[in-house]
């Protein structure tokens, strides 16, 4: 039985290299983001005078660390930024220099990077290097998702009261009156009894969340958004990815045709077939799609006009069935942004906000699609 050895030694010759495994996520992912193509999309957003900040490569590789390693949170990035000598060697922050504050990454989006369009643009630059290597194909898949907002069902107040202040204190009169102490930040609300939808309330929170179900699962509502993506069915690239509003099943299909769109215009890319579940299955989104020269092979659902023919006669075909059986690979993208990478609750608050924090999740999930499809540098 072996003793520990507690004299410390005085100086150390090491590197963080020699921390990082080969097979670790982060090596394999860090070849693939471009310091000075970040630097090039920031450059607008940086005055010429002043002291030195943070470069703005920096920051977005600890996102993207904290993302892949699933720490959304920016207080517990901070302090794994601390401590964690991989995310160090991804970010490539020195070991004689501390991790920034947590206040860094909140200050940084809310000034610059929320307006900008920076993190659309680096979901992107994915996209078209999976194009260059040959990796994507003209058959796609759609699907949409619901995911939990940062809002509790207590934030949603009647819509006539425009006054957050004013709510608060109608709240707070429903404390109980007793000697135990009360939490300024959770007041007392009893809605039971009370009926509550989209038409009647909207959450002082996030006022741009609703309460969305899947109805035809039963489910109950909860706080949320809709988050819509499109994917090419070989290799699973994600092509688009977007947050909307919920509307019942309008938002699916209504973002799914906004994808499609966006990737043309954006991307130059125009699918020739067109894979989705039943929701997709209602007749104008089908005429698009028809109008736009791509095969539309949705799930059949009930329908009698003369789109939902059409998708009828083509459900015969080779095609159709190959489009059907993968545009269930979207689901595990889903699951595993949901699972891994903070897609089960959003942290940010309002749409164009919310719609960064996906652009983010859709990255890192092409980067990782992207590490494990081309072939890796052999080590130094």
């Amino acid at each position: 039985m072996g003793d520990s050895d507690p004299q410390p030694s005085m100086f150390y010759n090491i590197s963080l290299e020699k921390f990082v495994p080969q097979e670790h996520p982060l090596r394999r992912m860090r070849p693939l983001i471009d310091d000075e193509g970040i630097r090039k999309a920031c450059k607008k957003l940086y005055a010429k005078l002043g002291r030195p900040s943070i470069p703005p490569e920096q920051l977005f590789l600890a996102l993207v660390g904290g993302y892949v390693l699933g720490i959304p949170s920016d207080r517990k990035l901070a302090m794994e930024l601390q401590c964690n000598l991989a995310l160090r060697w991804f970010v490539g922050l020195d070991l004689d220099r501390d991790a920034w504050d947590a206040s860094t990454f909140s200050q940084n989006r809310r000034r610059r990077f929320d307006p900008s369009g920076v993190l659309e643009l680096l979901f992107d630059e994915t996209v078209e290097r999976a194009m260059r290597e040959g990796l994507v194909s003209r058959h796609v898949s759609a699907d949409g998702t619901l995911v939990r907002a940062n809002a509790s069902f207590k934030s949603f107040a009647p819509i006539e009261v425009q006054d957050p202040t004013e709510y608060k204190r109608r709240l707070r009169a429903q404390d109980p009156d007793d000697d135990e102490p009360r939490d300024p930040g959770n007041s007392t609300v009893d809605f039971r009894g009370e009926k509550r939808s989209n038409a009647t309330h909207r959450s002082t929170t996030d006022p741009d969340c609703r309460f969305v179900t899947k109805r035809s699962l039963g489910t109950a509502s909860f706080p949320g958004y809709t988050v819509n993506a499109l994917m090419e069915n070989r290799n699973r690239i994600l092509l688009g990815i977007g947050v909307e509003t919920f509307r019942s099943s309008a938002s699916e299909t209504g973002g799914g045709w906004d994808l499609v769109e966006r990737a043309k215009e954006r991307l130059g890319f125009e699918p020739k077939t067109y894979g989705a579940d039943k929701g997709f299955f209602a007749a104008e989104h089908i005429k698009r799609l028809l109008g736009a020269g791509i095969e539309p092979h949705i799930a059949i659902d009930r329908g009698k006009q003369p789109a939902h023919t059409a998708v009828r006669l083509r459900a015969r075909g080779v095609g159709y069935r190959l489009s059907q059986r993968a545009r269930k690979k979207i689901e595990e993208l889903f699951g595993e942004a949901k699972d891994w990478h903070g897609m089960r609750r959003l942290r940010r608050r309002r749409l164009f906000r919310v719609r960064d924090e996906v652009w983010l999740i859709g990255w890192v999930l092409n980067l990782k699609r992207l590490a494990s499809l081309l072939p890796q540098p052999s080590p130094a």
